[in-house]
């Protein structure tokens, strides 16, 4: 673990103001190569976005996110090639990549018509996702992506996808070049949501869709678990916490039109979220891990493993129906779950300026 990571402190993205007011302290628990560097959640008063300051800086990325990260390596779990691919035979696996593509092809239906629909996925990793884009019958998909993460995007490369090496701020991508824009849990993990929400309208078509999902920071959980333990946190990589409040105010700040707000299961939140309860503690008022050898810690990384959550077993096949039973309640009740997918649209034409 490291200790003491160059760290920036910043003002609100969305309205640039520095007044806050302290919501919770939280810590790394899911690996044991990152940090153990204590991170603060805070309110903006003047506009209400939670954010963490200070955040770790874009120089400390390759510290918080270690090659052993889920998302570089959904298709073997493992970093070597030579690893054991994933059950795509699991019913775990079927559910996961059913949900998914029924919201990709709800996304796509609201794109312009096209022969060919131009796909960018933000964040793809070692591109799972863009390789269940080809399986979609209804379109026929081109597909994209962009990540920072080099091994990752040799895997994605290797299957064929068109994907660029970079942070998507960056990323040589060329304007009003694309049908559909995804970024699934991406935006709050990066330094300047508004610029990126930004690039994303100006690299899509005009009438061209931007599918984002992001977590929710009003949802009943999170705000029942809003001390240290919400999954949603996955300290210290979420930099930015939306409410569907928040996330129109900058969707609609930068010039898109927002199309609506759902709200799905994130079985991955309440795993994280009870690993949190058992692995680490509050100590004189400041969150702290247990020793890797205290019965609790041990419990929780085998009731709720905070990294093979992602493995196509039966064990993770029940807590992910668990989970998702949990908000489907919520939903039902309150409207909301932690987990928000926003879509939004380019504009055809320009607004005018008066």
């Amino acid at each position: 673990m490291k200790s003491g990571i160059q760290t920036v402190r910043v003002n609100c993205n969305s309205c640039l103001a520095d007044d806050t007011e302290f919501v919770t302290y939280g810590v790394e628990h899911e690996y044991a190569d990152t940090t153990d560097d204590v991170f603060t959640v805070v309110r903006c008063r003047k506009c209400g976005l939670y954010y963490l300051n200070p955040r770790p800086d874009v120089s400390e990325l390759k510290t918080i996110y270690p090659d052993s990260y889920y998302a570089y390596n959904l298709q073997t779990m493992q970093k070597q090639k030579q690893a054991e691919t994933e059950n795509r035979s699991s019913l775990l696996y079927r559910a996961r990549r059913h949900v998914y593509l029924s919201r990709l092809v709800n996304a796509l239906s609201l794109c312009p018509p096209a022969p060919i629909l131009k796909v960018l996925d933000v964040g793809c990793a070692d591109g799972r996702a863009l390789n269940w884009y080809r399986q979609i019958d209804k379109f026929k998909v081109e597909t994209h992506g962009v990540d920072f993460d080099e091994a990752a995007v040799e895997r994605a490369r290797e299957a064929g996808h068109h994907v660029v090496l970079g942070r998507f701020e960056e990323a040589a991508i060329p304007d009003n070049a694309f049908d559909l824009v995804v970024a699934t849990h991406v935006i709050e993990h990066v330094a300047d949501p508004k610029q990126f929400a930004s690039k994303a309208l100006r690299v899509l078509k005009p009438g061209g869709i931007f599918l984002c999902e992001t977590p929710n920071a009003s949802a009943p959980d999170a705000q029942l678990f809003r001390q240290q333990h919400w999954g949603g946190y996955h300290f210290p990589r979420h930099w930015v916490f939306y409410t569907p409040e928040s996330i129109k105010t900058l969707a609609t700040s930068i010039g898109f039109e927002v199309l609506g707000i759902d709200f799905h299961p994130a079985p991955a939140f309440w795993n994280w979220t009870f690993h949190s309860l058992l692995a680490s503690l509050s100590k004189d008022k400041r969150p702290a891990l247990r020793p890797p050898d205290h019965l609790l810690r041990r419990l929780g990384d085998w009731l709720f493993p905070p990294v093979d959550f992602q493995k196509n077993s039966v064990k993770n096949f029940f807590a992910a129906g668990l989970f998702t039973l949990l908000d489907i309640a919520q939903k039902a009740t309150t409207g909301r779950t932690s987990n928000m997918a926003v879509l939004l649209r380019k504009p055809e034409h320009p607004p005018t300026r008066s």
